[in-house]
């Protein structure tokens, strides 16, 4: 099966972090880019585990949210750390169809989505026909230009869009997974420690 390339394209599709990165932020880590433009970039690390279960997360956001999604064995989904902006706030990943996206969705491609809102988060919870999700706190934004730079320099390298690689590989094995997509070795990268900004 052919896998995508790196591209010059940055949104959407992965930042994959190499060697020279220097952020503990980002450290090894892969992300998947949302938005990118003149006025900065979105994006959310989709490869670092949050230090919560999901059951313990739906349990502080609503008890009866969590019974209904123990209910449909929607209570075990992955919760990552996104970035280190606004590490409270929650974030859904999932695929888009049987769940009807709302205005403050955003898709990702044709096949991926990201949304904040508490309706989207019961519908998911509550849906087991809707697919996969990703729980996700916190998220990366980069300003003006920084991302471009920070690229030319080395510490990201980018990878084109693939929506198996956020919900169909395991998140302790897509960083690698990306690294071979890119045509390198991930044995041959020494990941070390600039990133997004905070």
């Amino acid at each position: 099966m052919a896998h995508p390339r790196a591209d010059s394209g940055l949104a959407p599709g992965f930042l994959v972090a190499s060697p020279t990165l220097r952020d503990p932020n980002f450290d090894g880590t892969l992300v998947l880019m949302a938005q990118h433009s003149a006025e900065g970039s979105l994006g959310w690390v989709v490869n670092r585990p949050a230090p919560v279960r999901c059951a313990d997360l739906l349990q502080a956001v609503d008890p009866e949210l969590r019974a209904a999604a123990r209910a449909v064995g929607r209570d075990r989904a992955p919760v990552l750390l996104g970035g280190p902006v606004q590490p409270e706030r929650l974030w859904v990943l999932y695929r888009p169809g049987v769940v009807p996206a709302g205005e403050e969705e955003l898709a990702v491609g044709r096949r991926l989505a990201v949304g904040g809102s508490r309706a989207l988060l019961d519908a998911v919870v509550r849906n087991d026909d809707a697919g996969p999700f990703l729980l996700i706190l916190g998220y990366a934004g980069w300003g003006p230009m920084q991302v471009e730079g920070e690229v030319a320099q080395g510490a990201w390298i980018p990878l084109g869009l693939a929506e198996d690689l956020v919900l169909d590989v395991p998140h302790d094995q897509r960083w690698a997974e990306a690294v071979r997509r890119l045509g390198l070795d991930p044995g041959g990268f020494a990941m070390g420690g600039g990133g997004a900004k905070a």
